[in-house]
């Protein structure tokens, strides 16, 4: 250890340190704290899934609850090979969800990655702080400028739906979305955050009357009674209250298309 602790400070390098036995492990790290070197990763392979779950725990519960500093350094862990994903998923959701630092797969699978990867993103992100899109207007589609104009909130699921909604009518469109602190239509609505005045002032900020030749704006259904407000601060525009429900975008696109045919 202490011939490639050296090898590691000379080059400026991490060492992972390894042991038998929990025990052990600590003297190890302890032994290189001792000497002022930080740079290190514990590494403590398990023979199954449940003895991962409670190595990691017991660590990591040692580091912040008993202030045992040596073993409070991120974790490297190299994952079984096996055939069977399934198996291999678990393993690296276990160390994802209980303290994991570097996490090494034993095979390449885009599904695997992509399970895993989104599993991260939804558990280190803040509670308090609304997953959210970029105030901007979306083209969904190939719209023009004669092309229907929706608006929704930023609250990124909200988005997502309202735009595959939209998408999937058969049609194409301008989704405007303001800047609603990552609420939803009715919790933005309710907060002030969504209102006929600030609607009509995000359209006229962004320059969307120069954008388009169309001037009918589709508001969602849950919140119908901002119509007139919006139309008061946007002379000229006609407010259609849409579906209350994302699912119902369809049939209004299509009822609307009927309507100007006649």
């Amino acid at each position: 250890m202490d011939e490639l602790h050296n090898i590691a400070e000379e080059n400026d390098h991490v060492l992972a340190v390894t042991a038998p036995d929990l025990d052990s492990l600590f003297r190890c790290a302890s032994h290189l704290r001792e000497t002022g070197f930080q740079d290190i990763l514990l590494h403590f392979q398990t023979s199954s899934l449940a003895e991962q779950f409670q190595t990691n725990s017991a660590i990591r519960r040692a580091a912040l609850k008993d202030a045992v500093k040596p073993l409070g350094y991120s974790f490297l862990r190299f994952l079984h090979h096996t055939d069977d994903l399934l198996e291999i998923a678990a393993g690296a959701i276990t160390e994802i969800d209980k303290y994991g630092g570097i996490c090494v797969l034993p095979v390449f699978d885009p599904a695997l990655m992509a399970t895993l990867m989104t599993l991260r993103l939804n558990i280190y992100t803040d509670p308090q702080k609304p997953i959210q899109v970029e105030p901007k207007v979306y083209p969904i589609g190939d719209p023009r400028p004669d092309s229907p104009v929706f608006v929704t909130t930023n609250f990124s699921l909200t988005y997502f739906t309202v735009s595959g909604e939209i998408e999937n009518s058969g049609t194409s469109g301008w989704l405007v979305v303001p800047d609603c602190e990552g609420m939803s239509v009715l919790t933005a609505w309710a907060a002030g955050k969504f209102s006929g005045a600030s609607i009509a002032k995000f359209v006229k900020e962004v320059g969307l009357e120069n954008q388009v030749s169309t001037r009918e704006i589709v508001i969602p259904g849950y919140v119908a009674q901002i119509s007139g407000e919006l139309e008061e601060n946007l002379p000229g525009w006609k407010v259609l209250v849409g579906p209350q429900d994302a699912a119902d975008i369809e049939s209004f696109v299509s009822m609307q298309k009927t309507k100007h045919k006649m």
